[in-house]
């Protein structure tokens, strides 16, 4: 009995103990200190604030089934004045939503029961979700706005568009993305030469810095056994049989007349406008400088003269050469554009195949996954794809493996590694190496950690519907489809944003203005690298065109609400009001003088339509929503005399 007692007066003595300690350390708890300290800065301030009672604050979301404790340190978060205070007492810099109703991690994670500041924000034994960096932040906004392109999320719209230009759902399934384009490989033992393939596997960027292709980091047997069996195909796509060139080329392929009437197709016809030729140019397009060097004079003259025959779903226009301008054009591109080095350097076409190179090149081609991106027409060709990404923003890190690096084990630092660097996490990997600057590894990881599997409550998503594609139909779809205008034109909602919106083009532009610019196109803002191209376009085709434009692709809301007054005191009220009042040579050229950034002014009396002028002016977001053009606020009287003012710039 008497140990009985002695344990049970041990114990009691414990747990008095224990008793005491507890509000002890909780009165040494590190967000008590916070609470105080934010008591005093506000002290400084020159207006009030009031202090603080020092206990723990939380924000209990209903909706998310979440608690956040963020509130008890953050404490100026939601006061617009606190934005000059340190952390963690500064204002949030803009709030979206209702902090009460979404509370803290639902965009930057951590865990927000937690009050300590290593287990609210960073990893831990037992939480994988540390607080987002600041870089990462607009990953959040993905998980809601699924498939809408907000304008406050420039990092994760980039990211998104990434992930479809280098065709990532080639090797993982990632719900909701598309894949760009890949050239079919069917025939193209016919398209290019040995040489120019060997050195394209080892290392693509070597020969086109600005390709989508990235280096899969092939050993030099890989390399050639692949471009073995890659050249063994000799049949283009769909069976079809490539023309012979015409006699007139065979004459002439070295006459210098002949070669620069090419020449001056070539200019005329503004390939530069897609393709880059020794750094100028445009980007939508591979370079030419190293064409020669690429392909056979036949393939070129069969690709010009019908290029989705022999490459299906690219947007090369099909322009309106003659067999003779063809045959120039490819005279000047074989003489022009050739890869010096290559030719000395290179003794590989006379290297003969390995016997069995087909079964070993087909292995290759499937370890590798290349029908990811490229088709091609050939037995035992088999899917061999890498993890779904779908939901990676929701992997836990237990089931990642992070080899034999020293990175930090968090889900964003493995995705940005495994983009710099994807064969670190063990020598087996397949995924190739991509030429990725920082920024685009960082905007490529924001959508990735969108790509998340939580339960959220249907009305806070938003599954933006993307618009039913539009097809014309018969002899103007012909036109639009052989010129590939949807490449960078868009028309009701189909089609690239390269070019102006075609729409409503019916009652923007002057029909005679239209007519011409199809004859002799010119670019509107000097500074722009991609210019509309001269298609040297059928006048029957024209006309074609110019009346689906004016009887289909019309806005009656635009038209002009009643008469203009054109007189000469209406024009010179508007002439005061853009040059004076609104400033608007800032952006635009007239006479000579104006800015760079908007198209030049001098001949908008005969481009434009005056009821388009008139409602873009009062409102031209509602009509381009990126837009710079600023929306002033101006009366409908001022428009309608700047409207006097811009219809009176004839450029006589």
């Amino acid at each position: 009995m008497r140990k009985l007692r002695r344990i049970y007066a041990i114990t009691s003595v414990l747990f008095l103990t224990v008793l005491a300690i507890s509000p002890l350390k909780n009165h040494f708890r590190e967000w008590r200190d916070i609470q105080k300290q934010y008591n005093q800065e506000i002290q400084k301030l020159q207006f009030r604030v009031k202090s603080v009672p020092i206990h723990l604050q939380q924000i209990w979301a209903v909706d998310l089934d979440r608690i956040d404790r963020c509130t008890t340190c953050h404490l100026g978060i939601q006061d617009g004045r606190m934005r000059e205070l340190p952390q963690p007492f500064s204002a949030h810099p803009r709030i979206y939503h209702d902090m009460d109703k979404f509370g803290c991690t639902v965009c930057h994670q951590g865990q927000g029961v937690a009050t300590e500041f290593a287990d609210a924000h960073l990893p831990s034994e037992f939480w994988d979700k540390p607080v987002l960096p600041r870089r990462f932040t607009e990953a959040s906004c993905g998980q809601c706005h699924i498939n809408e392109k907000l304008a406050d999320t420039p990092q994760l719209n980039r990211g998104r568009e990434l992930i479809e230009e280098l065709s990532c759902t080639g090797c993982h399934d990632l719900a909701g993305f598309s894949r760009s384009f890949a050239p079919p490989l069917d025939g193209i033992g016919q398209k290019v030469n040995k040489n120019w393939l060997v050195r394209w596997l080892r290392d693509p960027a070597s020969i086109r810095p600005e390709t989508k292709m990235p280096n899969f980091l092939l050993s030099e047997e890989e390399v050639n056994v692949l471009a073995d069996f890659l050249m063994s195909f000799k049949t283009p796509p769909g069976g079809a049989r490539l023309s012979p060139l015409p006699e007139i080329y065979e004459q002439k392929k070295d006459d210098e007349t002949f070669i620069e009437r090419g020449k001056t197709l070539f200019r005329e016809a503004r390939c530069i406008s897609c393709h880059l030729v020794d750094g100028r140019g445009g980007k939508l397009a591979p370079d030419l400088v190293k064409i020669a060097s690429k392909t056979s004079a036949q393939w070129l003259y069969n690709f010009i003269r019908e290029p989705r025959r022999w490459m299906p779903g690219v947007e090369m226009p099909q322009y309106g050469f003659s067999e003779e301008d063809i045959a120039a054009v490819v005279a000047y591109m074989k003489s022009e554009f050739i890869d010096w080095e290559a030719e000395e350097a290179d003794t590989v076409q006379a290297r003969p195949p390995q016997p069995n190179f087909y079964e070993k090149g087909l292995a290759v081609f499937n370890q590798y996954n290349c029908s990811g991106c490229h088709r091609l027409s050939a037995e035992k060709i088999v899917e061999n794809k890498g993890p779904e990404l779908t939901t990676i923003g929701s992997k836990p890190l237990f089931q990642i493996d992070f080899g034999q690096t020293d990175i930090p084990r968090t889900l964003f630092h493995y995705l940005d590694e495994k983009l710099k660097n994807p064969r670190a996490f063990g020598e087996n990997m397949r995924m190739p190496l991509y030429s990725l600057s920082r920024e685009e590894r960082e905007a490529i990881v924001t959508a990735l950690l969108a790509q998340k599997d939580e339960p959220l409550p249907a009305k806070y998503l938003r599954r933006m519907p993307k618009p039913p594609e539009y097809q014309p139909q018969g002899e103007v779809g012909r036109i639009i489809e052989k010129y590939a205008c949807l490449k960078c034109h868009t028309i009701n909602g189909t089609g690239g944003t390269i070019a102006p919106d075609l729409s409503r083009v019916g009652s923007q532009l002057q029909r005679e203005w239209v007519r011409e610019y199809f004859r002799i196109p010119y670019s509107l803002r000097p500074i722009v690298e991609e210019r509309m191209p001269k298609l040297f376009i059928k006048e029957q085709e024209v006309e074609v065109l110019l009346n689906y434009f004016y009887t289909v692709l019309l806005d009656d809301s635009i038209s002009a609400p009643r008469a203009f007054d054109f007189s000469d005191e209406a024009v010179a009220r508007g002439r005061g009001l853009f040059w004076e009042k609104y400033g608007c040579q800032s952006c635009h050229i007239v006479g000579g003088k104006g800015g760079y950034v908007g198209p030049p002014l001098d001949r908008a009396g005969k481009r434009l339509q005056p009821g388009w002028v008139y409602h873009w002016l009062l409102n031209p977001q509602k009509y381009k929503p990126d837009t710079i053009e600023p929306r002033t606020g101006m009366s409908e009287a001022e428009a309608r005399d700047l409207v006097a003012y811009i219809m009176s710039l004839k450029g006589e």
